[in-house]
């Protein structure tokens, strides 16, 4: 049962970083009035991570990058999604 126990928690601090680390983006963008952002999936692909970044992810990163910014901003979003309207 110890043993249970331990894989169990093990398991979720491992996860656990994964799944909470943009979660206030998503808070962010429905404040802001994105509802396209549900969740990392918007900008990600299947693997969350920076090299499986579907087309809105990579014009976030060309955003950065534009604006020689530390961190990205989920705000930018919104001018993304007027453009594709």
């Amino acid at each position: 049962m110890r043993r249970i126990t331990l894989l169990t928690a093990a398991l979720a601090l491992a996860v656990a970083p994964v799944a909470s680390a943009k979660v206030p983006w998503v808070k962010k963008a429905k404040d802001l009035g994105i509802p396209q952002i549900e969740n990392c999936k918007s900008c990600h692909g299947d693997k969350n991570t920076k090299d499986s970044l579907n087309d809105a992810g990579k014009w976030m990163m060309e955003q950065k990058a534009a604006k020689k910014a530390a961190e990205c901003d989920v705000a930018w979003m919104k001018e993304y999604y007027a453009k594709k309207k």
